[in-house]
């Protein structure tokens, strides 16, 4: 008895949900009747575009017999009927309001009339004429819907489905490619919603239309779906829709392309400077350096990132730096910005180490040369006042004895990295003229610094 009284339960409230006011039945009969009716007109135009599609094909066959004003005519004809026999089959499949037993001559209406659409678009396209996009894009939804619906819906004992259903698996596939094309298109025209629209179809292809799903042509696509995120990010950016470049950062950063990969890198931190965003464009920059240290878009972003916090002094900069060196010891930029967070401080001595290992790590680092030398040539001057200056020796062996560990052996070394920077950057003797005559002088070489005078007056 409990089995049967839960079993009348359930029953009644079943029935309760799908009862249903007079006003829903009224609203549901109209919605049903109004796709009956844009169902009858659709197949209607259809059938009318295929009677004058085939009397142009009879006209063309007569050569040059042939009435082209009659052509010409059906031309227009043939897009006028199509477009609005497309826009009625497309309205009442979407109603799901359309009888099972009609949804596959209903599928295969919408993928005719798109057809007949589609064929003249392509053609101009491929002759890189103008075409109209807007129809284009039209037909390739009705083909795509066409061609899918007939897969659906179609019934294997039916003989006279056998034929359009073969069609429609051999086309179904390559539809793919057709949004690639709208999505180059709109890109190239800069009409982002639109090429948003196309990417996402062409993104989603497998997923919305999963009996085709393996197919050869959507498994491996003429074109990779990174590259359009990366043409949408580009266009984007170039247009300062930023919020744009924020969506498709991550899969344009999928594109397998060098110059592409570091566009989309180097960007993003330029993004939030140009809205003001300090707090993201760090995190953008340490993101660079995280992708790749040794790259030169980690270079770029370690300087940037050096600049900004040694601005806000010799301790945070040289707490960044740290930071950076923890991820990769022989980071060139890190240890140069350790070494002039030292060199701030006068920690000359210290900040040696970390100039001697940028320039190690990059043996072309010019102002690593430089920076060896200055760390240097201040630590030997720095010795010489208060290790020598103004104080009394036994004897001259023990000053020059002295001189020489403490400041002539520094001047000797220092010079090496000047010279070495000399030759690198023979056009910027501010960087190694001044402080390497001062050396020559002070080791008694007259004559080498002479030779300098031409870059110091």
């Amino acid at each position: 008895m409990k089995k049967i009284f839960l079993s009348m339960l359930m029953l009644v409230a079943a029935s309760a949900a799908f009862a249903q006011t007079p006003e829903e039945k009224a609203a549901l009969k109209a919605a049903q009747k109004e796709a009956k009716a844009q169902l009858t007109q659709g197949i209607k135009l259809r059938d009318e575009v295929t009677a004058l599609y085939q009397a142009n094909q009879a006209e063309e066959a007569k050569g040059e017999k042939k009435n082209q004003g009659v052509i010409d005519k059906n031309v227009v004809l043939i897009k006028e009927k199509s477009l609005q026999a497309n826009e009625l089959l497309m309205k009442a499949l979407a109603s799901g309001h359309v009888a099972p037993k009609q949804l596959f001559d209903a599928n295969k209406a919408l993928d005719d009339v798109s057809t007949q659409l589609l064929n003249p678009e392509l053609n101009l396209a491929a002759q890189k004429q103008t075409f109209d996009t807007l129809t284009f894009a039209k037909s390739v939804d009705g083909v795509c819907e066409g061609c899918y619906g007939q897969l659906e819906y179609a019934n294997p004992k039916d003989e006279m489905q056998k034929v359009p259903l073969a069609q429609a698996k051999v086309k179904m596939p390559k539809l793919m490619t057709y949004y690639a094309y709208l999505c180059i298109f709109y890109t190239e025209t800069k009409n982002l919603d639109g090429a948003i629209a196309a990417y996402n179809k062409y993104a989603n292809f497998a997923k919305k239309y999963p009996k085709v799903a393996n197919e050869e042509a959507v498994v491996n696509p003429q074109y990779p779906v990174s590259q359009f995120a990366f043409n949408l990010y580009y266009t984007a950016y170039t247009m300062k829709r930023y919020d744009i470049c924020e969506k498709f950062y991550d899969q344009a950063l999928q594109f397998p392309d060098e110059g592409s990969h570091n566009f989309v890198m180097s960007s993003r931190p330029q993004i939030y400077l140009q809205q003001g965003d300090t707090a993201n464009w760090v995190k953008a920059l340490e993101a660079m350096i995280d992708a790749d240290p040794t790259s030169q878009n980690a270079e770029v972003a370690t300087q940037n990132l050096l600049a900004y916090f040694a601005k806000k002094g010799s301790q945070q900069m040289s707490d960044f730096a740290d930071r950076m060196l923890a991820k990769d010891a022989n980071n060139k930029m890190a240890n140069y910005g350790k070494g002039h967070s030292l060199f701030a401080q006068e920690k000359y001595n210290e900040a040696l180490p970390f100039f001697k290992k940028a320039v190690e790590a990059d043996p072309e680092f010019v102002d690593g040369y430089n920076m060896c030398g200055m760390a240097l040539y201040r630590q030997a001057a720095e010795n010489y006042y208060k290790e020598i200056d103004g104080k009394k020796f036994k004897t001259t062996a023990e000053l020059n004895k002295a001189e020489e560990k403490l400041v002539k052996s520094l001047y000797r070394e220092a010079a090496s990295y000047f010279e070495a920077c000399r030759e690198k950057a023979a056009d910027k003797p501010d960087l190694w003229a001044g402080p390497l005559q001062t050396i020559y002088k002070n080791l008694g070489q007259k004559d080498k610094a002479a030779e300098l005078d031409v870059y110091t007056k």
